[in-house]
């Protein structure tokens, strides 16, 4: 089976049962938080996907890590996973579940990367400026990336903005170079 549809299952199961069950918001928080520990702790996805980690290990990993942290439905949910032998695709699942949740909700998804921390006004004067240009909520999430020197990149589903130092460094680089030859 093709690994999209895999995880696109998965999700939409999860996401229905959570309405059923009318806890979608309880199960979208589970989502989020298991978001950020894929791209806080880059050895999450390794231990998910290692094949040298034996099935027991993994189990007792998610046991350790999930069971006291997660509500009841997403911490089953996680388990079957893990039953299944499908703990791999967690982060795709994970993505089509917020995806889907935003669509239904009518928000967009964006994400603020700035060199600095910014400060909460200017991320709600964000926020206002997406609500007004796309005209719907919007779920931004901020990150800090030095690499960055200074501005920012504002990321809007498939559309981005780059403001940033570096990228404008990058670009001048080019032209000196390209005046060269």
């Amino acid at each position: 089976m093709d690994e999209g549809k895999i995880s696109v299952r998965y999700a939409k199961a999860l996401m229905s049962l959570a309405k059923e069950k009318l806890a979608l918001e309880a199960v979208r928080v589970d989502m989020e938080t298991i978001q950020q520990l894929f791209e806080t702790i880059p050895g999450f996805i390794q231990i998910l996907e290692s094949p040298v980690i034996g099935t027991k290990e993994k189990r007792k990993f998610f046991e350790d890590v999930f069971s006291n942290s997660l509500y009841p439905m997403t911490y089953s949910f996680i388990m079957l996973l893990q039953n299944n032998r499908r703990e791999a695709y967690l982060r795709d699942i994970v993505r089509n579940f917020l995806d889907s949740y935003r669509k239904e909700a009518g928000y967009k998804a964006a994400k603020l990367i700035s060199a600095v921390a910014i400060d909460p006004a200017t991320v709600e004067q964000f926020r206002a400026l997406i609500r007004k240009h796309f005209n719907t909520e919007v779920d931004l999430t901020c990150q800090v990336d030095s690499k960055l020197i200074g501005g920012f990149v504002l990321k809007i589903e498939d559309q981005q903005i780059d403001a940033s130092v570096a990228t404008k460094l990058k670009k001048l680089k080019r032209e000196l170079l390209a005046n060269e030859r």
